[in-house]
């Protein structure tokens, strides 16, 4: 038994009794009179519409990808105004001659476009500088607490070492170091010097006993008047009647601290903060 074919080349090829069934199409004979049945003409033309739909859409994203990044808004309202300078360019083209006094807002309308973005990264990058400007000098700030820091903490040590092996006795270990604080420094090269004759702690409490010999005992002292027991006169201390200082006070406060001003002020029978030394 012969088998029907889809599509045939010529009508008489067709069995006689299925030519209701074929239409002509293109030249040729499709079986369309059966309801379901795809042919091959059929199926090639979905293929060639799918074909051409899938060129299509790779033509149409090429093209979009030529205009990636560019903002639509920004680009109507450009256009726009390119609309504008022209109409205004024509009327001015129309009437014969340039006016410079219309020419000018258009240039700069132009230029103040321009311009716009720059003017913007300009106080971008002041504000910027600004901000770095600031944090550069809170950490100069810092570093120079942290070096006067580290500058007293060495010649407080170096005052100490002296004191110690000079037998300063120890209720004026304070003042001396109050003292030393006010006339050494560290020198260049690291070595802790008077300000103005250079010489070391050692040396500089050496010069010192004659001139506060109430930091030694009595048998330490040359002979001179020293406190009781060689303690801190009252005179030395800026909270006593005798001394009475308020520079010096405050002084003393930076330089060795509330807690040792505290004890000094208390030998003085006040505190810190008061207006008058106690009555005697």
């Amino acid at each position: 038994m012969a088998r029907l074919k889809t599509v045939y080349d010529s009508e008489t090829d067709i069995p006689a009794e299925f030519v209701e069934l074929y239409t002509e199409r293109n030249g040729k004979f499709e079986l369309t009179g059966i309801e379901g049945v795809k042919t091959q003409a059929d199926v090639d033309r979905v293929q060639s519409a799918l074909s051409k739909e899938r060129q299509d859409h790779r033509a149409t994203k090429e093209t979009l990808t030529k205009f990636s990044g560019i903002d639509a808004e920004t680009v109507h309202a450009q256009l726009e105004e390119l609309e504008s300078t022209k109409s205004q360019l024509e009327a001015l083209k129309g009437e014969g001659k340039l006016d410079d006094a219309k020419l000018e807002p258009i240039i700069e309308a132009r230029v103040k476009r321009a311009v716009g973005p720059l003017e913007r990264d300009k106080a971008q990058l002041a504000r910027s500088l600004d901000e770095m400007k600031k944090q550069l000098n809170e950490k100069d700030a810092e570093t120079s607490g942290l070096k006067q820091t580290l500058r007293n903490g060495s010649i407080e040590r170096s005052i100490r070492e002296a004191a110690s092996r000079l037998k300063v006795i120890p209720t004026a270990i304070d003042d001396v170091v109050m003292r030393g604080l006010s006339v050494l420094d560290v020198a260049e090269d690291g070595a802790i010097v008077t300000k103005d004759t250079a010489i070391g702690a050692a040396d500089w409490l050496k010069d010192m006993q004659e001139k506060a010999p109430n930091w030694w005992s009595q048998s330490q002292g040359g002979g001179a008047q020293g406190g009781k027991g060689g303690a801190l006169s009252r005179a030395d201390n800026p909270w006593t009647k005798e001394g009475w200082n308020l520079t010096k006070q405050g002084q003393i406060v930076k330089q060795v601290g509330e807690a040792k001003a505290t004890e000094m002020a208390k030998a003085a029978g006040v505190t810190i903060g008061a207006t008058k030394p106690a009555a005697a």
